[in-house]
């Protein structure tokens, strides 16, 4: 049985917290502390240097509604999930892969256009109720990782 890539729209989408909202289908309210404890936990990794700001700002700056995060919030979250995120510029045509020294089973993929991230969903076959699609994958050597950039570079 072949697999269908698309994109997955969550319910509900909030301007500037479309990368929460997104993972794994939890709340963007608990994802930006998450992240800004992460942050503000380890000075040294998240330095003002690595972070653009001083992390006093930056914890702030995370945890208002209207901002949105990118590398530094996905490789968190990956963290925090224990998960790959792969991440593709429609923009740029790249592809960032967050967790992938850690070995972790799943992917989540997404597709990232400089305002907002969508999540990618399989699905057994065109027109599949919503219920079917897979937001999270295997990690695996398999094709469903070429579809899904295909799809996400289609746009360029």
């Amino acid at each position: 049985m072949g697999w269908l890539v698309k994109y997955f729209r969550p319910r509900l989408i909030v301007d500037g917290i479309h990368l929460y909202g997104n993972l794994v289908e939890l709340s963007a309210v608990h994802l930006p502390p998450v992240i800004a404890a992460t942050v503000a936990s380890d000075t040294v990794k998240h330095s003002e240097a690595f972070i653009g700001k001083s992390n006093q700002e930056y914890y702030s700056w995370i945890q208002d509604s209207e901002k949105w995060g990118g590398a530094i919030e996905l490789s968190i979250l990956a963290d925090f999930y224990g998960l790959e995120i792969v991440a593709y510029d429609i923009q740029t045509t790249r592809c960032d892969l967050y967790g992938q020294e850690k070995k972790y089973s799943e992917r989540v993929m997404l597709i990232c256009d400089e305002l907002h991230y969508d999540a990618l969903a399989i699905s057994p076959f065109e027109g599949a109720p919503v219920e079917f699609d897979q937001i999270l994958v295997p990690v695996r050597k398999d094709r469903i990782i070429g579809l899904a950039e295909e799809l996400a570079f289609e746009t360029c």
